[in-house]
């Protein structure tokens, strides 16, 4: 049986993760914690082979916690997390993570990946995929046109403007416009609050 360790702040989601993992004779959930701090503890002295983990988390986040395992721990790590954006799916990938789940899978699913995980392969979501489940939405809400909405995408992205025109061959006069009225729109003034809108979705 694969060891296996499980984090998150909510109770009722850490609970029902522990028994979705758990109906599968091949995991066996040896600790749970309900904060990145009491994660790391479990990990150093435990021999997991498997840790789950949200990505927000009080004290420390999942990304807080591989940054400070530095790849010293063999475990593999992964988020089942409601948090899917670009740059968090390609920090994870950077920090050694190998998989990125939606919380909203079922139990079929969740363990058809774990499975797949502990062959070997690695699962994140596609850009279609956070396409649907982040931008969609907002632009749907907040009656974003197309271009809009990807000069959004570009700046969660951490795109600078003279990166956006060029990547998508207009002037950066025409970015600054689609960004001025996006920005109208979502009632914002920094890219950097767009996680706040995300979260309302």
């Amino acid at each position: 049986m694969v060891k296996t360790i499980i984090a998150d702040d909510h109770p009722t989601v850490l609970k029902g993760l522990v028994l979705m993992v758990s109906s599968s004779e091949k995991y066996k959930v040896i600790g749970t914690a309900n904060n990145g701090q009491e994660l790391l503890e479990l990990i150093n002295k435990s021999d997991a082979e498997l840790i789950i983990m949200d990505y927000k988390m009080p004290l420390l986040n999942g990304v807080d916690v591989l940054l400070i395992l530095n790849e010293r721990y063999k475990a593999k790590f992964v988020f089942v997390t409601s948090h899917l954006d670009e740059w968090f799916v390609a920090r994870a990938k950077e920090l050694g993570a190998v998989g990125v789940i939606s919380k909203e899978v079922d139990e079929d699913l969740l363990l058809s990946m774990l499975d797949k995980i502990m062959n070997g392969e690695k699962i994140f979501p596609s850009e279609a995929e956070i396409y649907e489940k982040l931008y969609a939405p907002l632009k749907h809400k907040y009656k974003l046109t197309e271009r809009e909405t990807n000069t959004i995408k570009d700046l969660n992205k951490g795109l600078e403007v003279n990166e956006i025109a060029k990547k998508n061959n207009v002037s950066p006069d025409t970015v600054k416009s689609h960004k001025k009225n996006a920005f109208e729109k979502l009632g914002i003034k920094k890219a950097t609050m767009l996680a706040q809108l995300f979260n309302r979705i």
